[in-house]
């Protein structure tokens, strides 16, 4: 049986924010045993880990990344970084991307990820990690995300229209491996048809998936919500009405404030012209970062983090500006918030929380082991010393381990 203690570190607890000197044993991938070092005696066996003065987190979740996208660049125009790498990168240029990607969400703590789609990489990453041919995070995805023809980046997506359009497509991804299944309800305007999002919706959940939706205004979250979606990506204005209904159905939502705040500060350097940065600054002075999720929280909905890595300048290790900004702009109030929204939230999201999120007796080994009080300044989560998935050591020491060592 395979063994591995750790020993001398503070166990985390994200329902409380309060951290308790513990070790914990691990057999087969999963925590078998926490508490004080006196009650495991000197007879156990097991090969130890020492991680003495550090604060054992469970392993931290993105859960709305783009593995098929570098992050990189500033995309200000229709045919911007994010379509040309969609249109013209080669499959092996996208697998390396994803395979980068991996390893950068690995290196800051992340055992989890949440895929949103790109072409196909997300389908070639999710193999090569059952392979053994990459180790990283566990890797949820949603295939190709399903717009209508010509929607919202159809250049990278699966093109359905019609009930009967919508169902197939539903079933195609799931066909091919999606854990969960992405619709496009809007760009600039509605984009699907209630008919078209209940047949999704109804697909998606009598083949035993969750389905979720980019939809960012009052009318397109409306017809989400009354078509049963289980979440909302982004988080933009709905109306009070559709706040409570999400707020009594579990509707959770995934904020996403990475890509126009870093954009915004990071921009400048990449390209971005002048007048865009002008009108981001007055479109942030009419329309405040975090104001409809400020409202979203007031009415009891609860959120679990992503920053849509992959959007350019939101890089895939580039998670401590999103932590930051929402507790900036009053998406949450405490660190905890923080906390729960990447670790026992995602868990809830994803359906996987019986096995993660937590770090208790029973569930999988993974864990992001820091330095700090995560509590006393949201910072200390950027500092990770050691990560675990499923009971194996894959960064030591803040390095990537050798196995990683091409």
């Amino acid at each position: 049986m395979t063994q591995i203690r750790l020993t001398g570190g503070s166990v985390f607890d994200v329902w409380s924010g309060s951290s308790s000197p513990s070790d914990v044993l691990i057999e087969e991938g999963r925590i078998t045993q926490i508490g004080p070092a006196a009650d495991f005696g000197s007879d156990h066996g097991a090969p130890t880990v020492d991680v003495s003065g550090l604060t054992i987190m469970p392993g931290l979740s993105n859960n709305h990344i783009h593995l098929g996208w570098s992050g990189m660049g500033w995309d200000g125009s229709p045919s911007g970084i994010l379509r040309d790498q969609s249109l013209y990168d080669s499959d092996g240029i996208n697998a390396i991307k994803a395979v980068a990607n991996l390893r950068k969400s690995l290196s800051v703590g992340l055992t989890s990820l949440r895929d949103l789609g790109m072409k196909d990489s997300q389908f070639d990453a999710k193999e090569a990690l059952k392979r053994g041919m990459v180790k990283g995070p566990r890797l949820n995805i949603a295939g190709q995300a399903i717009m209508c023809t010509g929607g919202h980046t159809w250049w990278c997506g699966y093109e359905a229209d019609g009930v009967a359009g919508v169902r197939a497509a539903v079933r195609h991804q799931i066909k091919r491996g999606a854990d969960h299944i992405k619709i496009m309800a809007s760009e600039y305007t509605d984009q699907y048809s209630q008919e078209e999002l209940n047949a999704a919706a109804d697909e998606a959940h009598l083949l035993g998936k969750k389905i979720t939706t980019h939809s960012t205004f009052p009318t397109s979250i409306r017809k989400v919500v009354d078509a049963g979606f289980d979440s909302v990506e982004h988080g933009g204005w709905a109306d009070d009405d559709v706040l409570a209904t999400m707020a009594a159905q579990g509707i959770m939502v995934i904020p996403t404030l990475s890509p126009f705040v870093m954009q915004t500060d990071r921009g400048p350097a990449r390209g971005m012209p002048d007048h865009v940065l002008a009108a981001r600054h007055q479109r942030f002075a009419k329309n405040p970062p975090g104001a409809a999720l400020k409202k979203m929280r007031a009415a009891g909905i609860k959120f679990a983090f992503g920053t849509d890595a992959g959007s350019p300048c939101v890089e895939h290790d580039q998670i401590m500006g999103e932590m930051q900004a929402l507790l900036k702009h009053g998406v949450v109030e405490t660190p905890l918030d923080v906390i729960q929204m990447l670790t026992i939230n995602g868990a809830e999201l994803r359906g996987d929380d019986a096995d993660l999120g937590t770090v208790e007796t029973g569930k999988f080994a993974d864990f992001a082991i820091i330095e700090g009080d995560p509590m006393a300044g949201i910072e200390a989560l950027g500092n990770v010393r050691h990560v675990f998935v499923n009971g194996e050591q894959l960064v030591k020491d803040g390095q990537l381990n050798d196995w990683y060592s091409w």
